[in-house]
């Protein structure tokens, strides 16, 4: 299965079918006649994430994308730009794309984008059905916009809709073997942009050029880059515990501490790098913060394995950092398309979602992460693992748990 383009490459048709089988085997099992997938723009360049869509369609589009999977038939994808929908035929593994937007003409003059999804829904016989929606993040809670969510319900009042976004994205997380295949390939294009990247720091250069060599990188490998924080603070006198999401123009300069997240990838599946890195000999206490990420996250690397449940990581996540004196912002959030389940993160007794069971095969970013009380001083380490049966595998190359000083 040949794939047209290199920004959403295809996996096979049997990766497509077991998705297919996978999320309507629980429909099924919850009692859902149709889903309603939905997805928004939120990053920058052409990486528009979509990631609970493009799960099934291979390609999300821009602005907002409806997808309709009925129990059974054909899937029916609709997206708001009449001039990309070719486009999107082309690149998408279910070919019955239609419009939905305020540039289609319905009956009656311009309509909301939800007009041509109501007609679907109502011709697949979906009245006194239920109907689970399932937005385009739990994480970030975005199921349906308010008016969307009005104009469907109301249009259809005997059908029963429930928000499903958290189940659904429950139900992918355990990766395929193409899937994991893809993982390592976007773990190493990410080393790849990250290194490329620390050969280009040197006093002088703005974070904002580190971001255009990131991006041509990305890009001559077939990959996008998705995420390009970099931040930096002087050493004697920080101020930053989080690097810039858009990266600024002050200069690096010698003394600086920089932290960086960097996530890179292909066909909307991502590695990523938390790092830190010194512009000179890093002063006594950034060191003895490093030394205290490198612990923690190899001690969870080793921890983290089936069956284990995040609240028997607390003491992993807490106690070292604790005891040093500092505040544990340490995190461990599922990662692969972005934003996907668990997103456990510490706090001063515990750990969010202690209850989340870790499963073999699923990827998670695992980060230690000391700050002072303030929050004004930091330093994070992390990157991509998959779960196995002996720990959490590293899915990166790159050594960002040596002390890099640039010099």
């Amino acid at each position: 299965m040949d794939s047209p383009n290199f920004f959403w490459p295809w996996f096979s048709p049997e990766e497509y079918a077991r998705r297919y089988a996978l999320v309507r085997a629980g429909m099924e099992k919850e009692g859902f006649d149709c889903l309603l997938v939905y997805g928004i723009s939120r990053s920058l360049g052409m990486e528009v994430g979509q990631s609970n869509l493009v799960y099934l369609t291979s390609v999300p589009s821009f602005s907002q994308s409806y997808l309709v999977v009925p129990l059974d038939g054909e899937p029916t994808m609709f997206v708001a730009t009449p001039s990309h929908i070719k486009n999107i035929r082309d690149n998408a593994v279910i070919k019955d794309i239609r419009g939905a937007g305020s540039l289609f003409k319905q009956s009656g003059g311009m309509s909301s984008n939800t007009g041509p999804v109501i007609e679907r829904l109502k011709e697949l016989g979906l009245d006194k059905k239920r109907v689970g929606i399932v937005g385009d993040s739990g994480w970030l809670n975005i199921n349906l916009p308010h008016e969307a969510h009005v104009s469907i319900t109301e249009s259809m009042p005997d059908t029963e809709f429930e928000v499903v976004t958290r189940w659904y994205e429950n139900l992918k997380l355990v990766k395929s073997e193409e899937e994991i295949a893809r993982m390592r390939q976007s773990a190493a294009v990410t080393d790849a942009v990250y290194d490329v990247m620390m050969h280009a720091v040197r006093p002088g250069v703005r974070p904002c050029d580190l971001y255009s060599i990131m991006a041509r990188t990305a890009i001559e490998m077939n990959g996008r880059l998705a995420l390009h924080h970099v931040g930096r603070t002087p050493m004697n006198n920080p101020d930053m515990d989080y690097p810039h999401f858009y990266p600024l123009t002050t200069p690096i300069e010698m003394g600086d501490v920089v932290m960086t997240e960097v996530g890179a990838g292909i066909g909307g599946y991502y590695g990523k790098i938390w790092g830190t890195f010194f512009m000179g000999d890093p002063t006594p206490e950034y060191e003895k913060m490093f030394e205290l990420a490198v612990s923690t996250s190899h001690n969870l690397h080793a921890a983290i394995k089936p069956g284990v449940v995040a609240k028997d990581l607390i003491p992993l996540c807490l106690d070292d950092i604790q005891a040093a004196g500092y505040r544990a912002k340490t995190s461990i959030s599922g990662w692969s398309t972005l934003n996907e389940p668990p997103d456990i993160r510490a706090t001063p007794d515990s750990v969010t979602e202690a209850d989340f069971v870790f499963q073999k095969n699923t990827c998670v970013s695992v980060t230690g992460w000391p700050v002072t009380d303030d929050e004004k001083m930091g330093v994070w380490l992390g990157d991509i693992c998959l779960v196995t049966d002996d720990g959490a595998e590293n899915l990166h190359k790159y050594p960002i748990r040596e002390l890099n000083v640039i010099t």
